[in-house]
């Protein structure tokens, strides 16, 4: 048998006696016990899990238009898949979207769309893509072991008596003119998790899923409910600035929050529909001693200090990759040093692609049940694609995948890289968007490049940058960085230098650049404390929050004078 043979004939006891149902229906169907060890057993036989998803996403799929038009039944080998279907993307197969939005059969899989995700729209109108019935279940798995091995690492959260934050988007945003539901993809995790882990929540059910909160009010109500909860051992969420956030507005509504808690009330001041408030507060009951504790905190610590509002607070699941690293280091720093970090999970609208399972690691082992996956090394020119059993340690790739919810070679436009394999075995991490470069005089800086060159500047002169984003001043062809740095004691001046040397020696582009004189040295601007959080803010789109909202890296203006500290410019001291 050739190693790329679509066989039923390979052994894998994870999936023997299924083929009369879908591997996502399979597996729904264990215990936790039992789906764990699967997971790790499919683990240990990558080649052999991915040919027998593909075969089975096919299989599931022949009879449907797109399945028709490619031949699904025809297909032997994966040679054959990848020559018959072509890499695609949203713009491939938005039109045929719409058709599913308004309740279309058999499309791009069987049956009709089971719901819709709403991609954030942080860069753009959201997007609305479909799940199908196994779509939908292998979301619901990867969030299943997710929650399952997190409760293994941090086994203090389901001690009697201890509750837990998640700060997640609404499940149901509403319908489409055909009547499916709109959802978002960290809203369906919440909506997906162990019923052990959903009676840990601090936050009642009625505000989880209510629909038209604002954003005040729901980081208002938020805070609330997590404050008047000492025994919070921990909280869960995507974008880790939202909690971030939290903690400065509670302090700043501390006077509010108090009464509230004393009087086991909601504040007039906050804007909720009356219905939904009289659900809320029917819940609350009067807690003058934990109001009375809090502002003996606040008294004596100037601050609602985390340590002493929560002190059995020791777990954090969020994002911990890419541009949420710094955020995750800014947020240790407030908390108690005991605290374990575990990483959420790296994802999107399309999927949940990995499954992280070590405390303090950013990477994770691929959700290798549920997708087939390739590889495209990144600057490739042929188009030919790894896969997961093919991956070389430490190198880059953009993702694309092929799902039951009818994704067929769709590149995510993502980069992720692999951060080490055993036993074939890889360990994935998202690292940026595809487009995250910088593209002058047809020469390409990728993000990761210039993202390390700051970590080794930084590190060598002591200091830590907080937030930065880079302005390409395309006019006076010059790179302007922009940092927000921990202390006010990082000097510009001497940062520039030591930058435009290590850019230089290190960047292949940029010194090919800076020698055909098409690049002038870079420039360092040093911005306020607060700068990062203020974008947050400002940047949230209308209906959206701070969980659902990324900054960019790459920026087209230059930022608010009143903002500038330091301007550190080329030729002057």
């Amino acid at each position: 048998m050739t190693a790329d043979k679509i066989s039923e004939g390979i052994p894998n006891d994870s999936f023997d006696a299924c083929w009369d149902e879908r591997i996502p229906e399979h597996l729904k169907g264990m215990s936790n016990e039992h789906l764990i060890k699967s997971f790790y057993m499919m683990e240990k036989t990558p080649e052999v899990t991915q040919l027998r998803v593909l075969q089975d996403i096919l299989k599931s799929a022949q009879n449907t238009e797109f399945g028709k038009k490619m031949g699904f039944s025809e297909i032997k080998t994966i040679d054959d898949f990848r020559n018959r279907v072509p890499f695609s993307d949203y713009a491939q197969v938005e039109g045929e979207i719409e058709r599913l939005k308004a309740g279309a059969h058999d499309v791009f899989f069987d049956g009709a769309a089971a719901s819709f995700i709403a991609t954030s729209g942080s860069t753009g109108i959201p997007k609305l893509l479909p799940e199908s019935k196994n779509g939908e279940l292998v979301k619901g798995l990867v969030s299943q072991i997710r929650a399952i091995i997190l409760l293994m690492l941090a086994p203090e959260v389901m001690v009697p008596g201890k509750k837990v934050l998640a700060i997640a988007n609404p499940s149901e945003y509403g319908k489409t003119e055909g009547g499916i539901p709109i959802g978002s993809a960290s809203g369906q995790a919440a909506k997906d998790m162990p019923v052990e882990m959903l009676k840990k929540m601090v936050l009642p059910p009625e505000m989880m899923l209510a629909k038209d909160l604002s954003n005040e009010a729901t980081d208002y109500l938020t805070i609330r409910y997590a404050l008047a909860e000492k025994h919070l051992v921990g909280v869960v969420c995507s974008n880790i600035a939202h909690f971030n956030i939290l903690l400065k507005k509670m302090n700043a509504t501390a006077a509010d929050l108090l009464e509230d808690i004393s009087t086991g009330q909601i504040s007039e001041k906050i804007s909720i529909d009356q219905a939904l408030r009289e659900k809320l507060v029917a819940h609350l009951q009067p807690n003058p001693e934990r109001a009375e504790e809090l502002r003996t905190i606040l008294a004596q610590k100037k601050t609602l200090d985390v340590a002493e509002i929560w002190p059995e607070f020791s777990v954090v699941s969020c994002w911990m990759s890419s541009s949420a690293a710094k955020i995750v280091a800014d947020v240790k720093k407030i908390l108690p040093p005991t605290v374990k970090f575990l990483e959420w999970g790296y994802g999107a609208s399309e999927g949940k692609f990995n499954i992280p399972d070590r405390p303090q690691d950013a990477a994770g082992l691929l959700a290798l049940f549920g997708y087939f996956f390739e590889f495209l090394p990144v600057g490739s020119t042929d188009g030919k694609t790894r896969l997961a059993h093919e991956l070389i340690e430490g190198d880059y790739y953009e993702l694309i995948i092929t799902s039951y919810s009818g994704l067929y070679r769709y590149n995510m436009k993502d980069i992720v890289c692999v951060t080490e394999i055993n036993d074939q075995i890889p360990r994935i991490v998202f690292v940026c968007k595809e487009s995250e470069y910088l593209a002058i005089e047809n020469q390409k800086m990728r993000i990761y490049e210039i993202e390390r060159t700051l970590q080794t500047v930084a590190a060598k002169q002591n200091e830590e940058i907080r937030f930065y984003q880079i302005f390409w001043d395309q006019d006076n062809k010059k790179l302007v960085f922009i940092l927000e740095p921990y202390s006010n004691t990082l000097n510009s001046e001497v940062f520039k230098q030591v930058l435009e040397n290590h850019l230089f020696e290190m960047n292949f582009c940029y010194k090919q650049l800076r020698e055909a004189f098409q690049l002038l040295a870079a420039e360092v601007i040093l911005v306020k404390d607060g700068y990062r959080d203020s974008l947050f803010t400002r940047s949230i789109m209308p209906g959206k929050n701070v969980n659902q909202t990324k900054l960019p890296t790459f920026v087209k203006k230059y930022p608010e004078s009143d903002w500038i500290t330091c301007w550190a410019k080329e030729g002057e001291k």
